[in-house]
């Protein structure tokens, strides 16, 4: 019995190895498994058709759309090339922020509690011409001719000299000559055209020479701004049905807002010259006053609720489908506009550029006819900006 069970033992024991390495090769084979299921369930096939072009094509066919900035990180890398500091692209700047809002915190302070009455600042935000509730109907009336409303503009002549200097601006202007007179520009960009001049006339932020402590931020941002403005008119015309106009002004202030809470920043850090300016603090300020700002002018100029609504639309992580039809056409604008500076500024290839722009929106037609023209060429910069017009 004693050898018999010695023999039930040794081969027991000579068995083992052959179970552990039968087992071992079991467990790889789930794991070999569950990888391949794992990477199949998280890139579905694509269903035979006729090959897609353009955009509609890179949306189609890229499967690394979970790897795209999102709108906040188009922001911060285009902050990043404003205020000349490549640490405001890096994902980990929420750390980063808080450690230097600490450390600035009088600065911060200051300039919030004058953007929480911004309206009241004429220093920082623009007056609202008397004109602006007869303006507003006649440019919103699609029957208005260009010479009724040249008629309007002419009784203030402020808003008359700002539209002129737009007009004969790289981004606007159409020929060499200088436009000298408002129905001269008029005739010049037609009724359409003079608009959208109009819009940009009524937000012109007062601009900082450029030099000093973030002295770059106003002029990358307003080029923005008028980008973002004019893809978003063109995102509210052919894809939601709506009112360009309107897209185009609630664009043009919210770029407006962002460059009033960086000259805030700025005139707080030239009180304390003893105080190191930090672009991060400036950046936080960015997120949380912009918009804000933006409304509190819009309402203080009695524009309506709906421009109000797409500006609130931008503080919301939400899908685009539960934006209102203006916020979502904001939000296209300010993203596919962020893309464009990004590429001119070579921060961006071509490439990345086509993928994200073509993740915006599903009707991909329409969209791929709008990046066209904000899609950078080799060309002066000037040539590239006034193409949009």
């Amino acid at each position: 019995m004693q050898t018999d069970s010695m023999a039930v033992d040794s081969t027991r024991s000579s068995m083992m190895p052959t179970i552990l390495f039968l087992l071992a090769g079991l467990v790889v084979l789930v794991v070999v498994g569950l990888v391949a299921w794992s990477r199949r369930s998280r890139v579905l096939p694509v269903a035979a058709s006729a090959p897609a072009s353009g955009l509609a094509s890179v949306a189609s066919t890229d499967t690394k759309a979970d790897a795209m900035p999102d709108r906040r990180e188009l922001l911060y890398r285009l902050h990043a090339v404003a205020f000349e500091d490549a640490t405001l692209a890096e994902p980990t700047l929420v750390d980063a922020v808080a450690e230097a809002v600490a450390g600035h915190a009088d600065v911060t302070a200051a300039a919030a509690a004058i953007l929480s009455r911004i309206e009241t600042q004429p220093r920082y935000a623009p007056r609202r011409p008397q004109l602006l509730p007869q303006l507003m109907r006649t440019v919103n009336d699609p029957n208005a001719s260009g010479s009724a409303i040249a008629a309007i503009i002419g009784q203030d002549p402020t808003l008359a000299g700002n539209l002129l200097r737009i007009a004969n601006s790289a981004f606007y202007r159409v020929q060499s000559t200088p436009v000298e007179s408002v129905d001269r520009a008029v005739a010049m960009v037609g009724t359409d055209g003079i608009r959208r001049i109009i819009a940009a006339a009524l937000v012109q932020p007062v601009m900082s020479d450029g030099s000093g402590v973030f002295g770059r931020f106003p002029t990358i941002i307003w080029e923005h701004t008028l980008v973002a403005a004019a893809a978003a008119a063109d995102h509210a015309k052919l894809v939601e049905r709506d009112d360009a106009f309107a897209a185009q002004l609630i664009a043009l202030l919210q770029g407006l807002g962002s460059i009033i809470v960086v000259q805030v920043v700025r005139d707080q850090y030239a009180t304390r010259p003893g105080l190191v300016p930090d672009a991060r603090v400036a950046d936080a300020l960015l997120d949380r006053w912009a918009v804000s700002t933006a409304r509190r002018i819009a309402e203080s100029w009695e524009l309506s609720d709906r421009i109000g609504l797409a500006l609130a639309d931008q503080q919301r992580d939400v899908d685009p489908a539960e934006l209102s039809p203006l916020g979502r056409s904001l939000r296209f604008g300010q993203q596919a506009g962020a893309v464009s500076m990004l590429c001119r500024h070579g921060r961006m290839d071509d490439a990345e550029a086509q993928r994200v722009v073509a993740s915006l929106g599903p009707n991909a037609n329409a969209i791929e006819n709008i990046w066209k023209r904000l899609r950078p060429r080799e060309l002066p910069e000037s040539d590239e900006l006034q193409a949009l017009a």
